[in-house]
């Protein structure tokens, strides 16, 4: 999931978590598939942001690894290891990060086999003229 400014989104994606207005209004439901004229819509509301499934969009910043990610975490409950609620907090955190890290990676995995099959669906095409 990747929350982007709305100037980001292309036709084709899908939306991870719903649209709102201000006033909590339902705007599109997750799993809509952005289209142009929805992109217009949005646009004409004054939407800023959407979340979208996957990673789309690149925003500049180095990938950091799992342990890169955990380490983070440990660094900010630093010196609360005594407090049993921040310990509990932190197992939290590193938990629903491990799971963030290995959906992105089925993700991943995901379209990198979708990448070879069209890869390979290509190739008696391109032997066919011969």
């Amino acid at each position: 999931m990747q929350r982007i400014k709305l100037s980001q989104a292309a036709p084709e994606m899908v939306i991870a978590r719903p649209v709102e207005t201000a006033n909590g209004q339902v705007l599109c439901a997750a799993g809509t598939k952005m289209t142009e004229s929805l992109l217009d819509r949005l646009e004409r509301l004054e939407i800023s942001h959407i979340t979208v499934e996957g990673h789309p969009v690149d925003d500049g910043k180095p990938k950091q690894t799992l342990e890169e990610q955990l380490a983070e975490v440990r660094l900010r409950f630093q010196g609360l290891e005594e407090n049993k609620l921040m310990t509990a907090l932190r197992l939290v955190v590193e938990k629903h990060i491990r799971e963030i890290f290995n959906r992105m990676e089925e993700e991943e995995a995901v379209l990198a086999a979708k990448a070879a099959e069209k890869k390979e669906q290509k190739k008696p095409e391109a032997t066919a003229g011969n």
